[in-house]
């Protein structure tokens, strides 16, 4: 099991396309660690009033940071492992492969690295990266007793999944959000009506994820993709 630990108070680093599109023309097991960081930062999307794809207010009682684990996010991951557990580099096609496997409907070619479509069905859903802080001041423990029933995977037209599977340290079925936590969220590749959300298996497109029960209204995190 991967364990993904976030911290919000790490000084915001602001990575737009201009910086990622260079590191995305050469092979993902050539980049640095800082490019790595750069890939993973561009995907990132939190309901702070930093974030870049929408405006968010000031001071949320629950902050939330999510990472989509789609193709080139998971590549960045498994090359930052490669580095940062000081690897062999020829080992970087087996990690691709072990998250690609977790994660998303694809794997990975050991030898050459192609990425390869495993799942002709595509029931494997959409997973992501999600942290949670407990931000309420004077502080009060929020409680979901349905837990992650309450968020859902949305496209723009307003067609909306639901959680699927959740996997971290101390997942239950109900939300106990005392100080924070952190879980992969994977969400159905079908909507309400049972047609595909999304065309593409790898969520290339603009989509919002919302999550209710945490605070008064819906917390409605959105990536603006072109």
């Amino acid at each position: 099991m991967l364990v993904f630990v976030l911290n919000n108070c790490a000084p915001v680093k602001y990575v737009n396309q201009k910086t990622i599109t260079p590191i995305t023309f050469k092979s993902a097991n050539t980049w640095s660690l800082e490019e790595c960081n750069n890939i993973i930062d561009y995907y990132t999307v939190t309901n702070n009033e930093d974030n870049l794809f929408n405006a968010a207010p000031l001071n949320p009682d629950v902050f939330i940071r999510v990472v989509p684990l789609n193709n080139i996010v998971i590549q960045a991951l498994a090359q930052k492992e490669v580095i940062e557990k000081r690897l062999d580099q020829s080992e970087f096609n087996l990690v691709l492969k072990n998250y690609l496997e977790a994660y998303t409907s694809f794997t990975a070619d050991t030898v050459s690295g192609k990425i390869i479509d495993m799942d002709s069905s595509f029931t494997k859903g959409f997973s992501f990266k999600v942290f949670f802080e407990n931000m309420t001041d004077p502080f009060e423990p929020i409680f979901l007793e349905d837990g992650y029933a309450y968020f859902f995977l949305e496209n723009m037209k307003g067609n909306f999944s639901r959680v699927i599977e959740v996997t971290g340290l101390y997942v239950e079925d109900y939300i106990q959000l005392d100080g924070y936590l952190n879980v992969i969220i994977t969400f159905s590749p079908f909507a309400a009506d049972g047609k595909r959300l999304f065309d593409n298996k790898d969520l290339n497109e603009s989509y919002r994820m919302v999550f209710n029960g945490l605070e008064k209204d819906p917390i409605v995190i959105q990536w603006n993709l072109k």
